[in-house]
């Protein structure tokens, strides 16, 4: 089986292939879910904006650049997604309510707590710096490839990583997070 790379599959999806799309989707979607659920923090959420952006980019990939890569351009329509979602709701649950569940729950071990720390301090973190943890440490990123998709430059990438890594090391300091070791 000869593995097509991104930008040949495009071009066969602009030309009317539906099944180099289905390859795309299969390729990526569950990439983009994990974003979408780490940026909205429901899974329901997070299938329907998936689902949503699958739709939205095969009604705009006739207006795919080829001089970037594919994935940057689906993971910044994800991010620009995720972002405006999360401008547009309302706090659904306040991160006190979610501290005051976690404290409900029956004994958990220690990579049940540390999981629910992180994720608290995550979502202290303003919207603009988590998207760059999120890119860098759950998908996996470069910083040359979050620079491609978030259109940010790369010295600001990296600041801003740095600045966003030091505000959730403090987050984690005063939630207890290495009494857990």
């Amino acid at each position: 089986m000869i593995i097509k790379d991104d930008n040949e599959l495009v071009y066969e999806v602009i030309q009317g292939s539906i099944s180099s799309f289905e390859v795309l989707i299969d390729r990526y979607q569950k990439t983009i879910f994990n974003l979408m659920l780490r940026m909205v923090n429901d899974t329901e959420t997070a299938k329907d904006l998936t689902q949503d952006l699958f739709v939205k980019a095969y009604e705009k990939i006739g207006g795919f650049n080829f001089k970037f890569r594919f994935f940057s351009w689906i993971y910044r329509m994800a991010f620009n997604m995720a972002i405006d979602w999360n401008r547009k709701r309302q706090p659904a649950c306040p991160i006190e309510m979610v501290e005051s569940r976690l404290s409900d729950t029956p004994e958990p071990n220690d990579s049940e707590i540390r999981s629910n720390l992180l994720h608290v301090a995550l979502r202290k973190l303003d919207p603009d710096y988590r998207v760059l943890v999120l890119l860098k440490y759950y998908c996996g990123l470069s910083y040359q490839e979050i620079q491609e998709t978030t259109g940010i430059p790369l010295k600001k990438v990296r600041s801003r990583l740095f600045i966003a890594r030091e505000q959730l090391r403090k987050g984690l300091i005063v939630n207890d997070f290495f009494e857990h070791d």
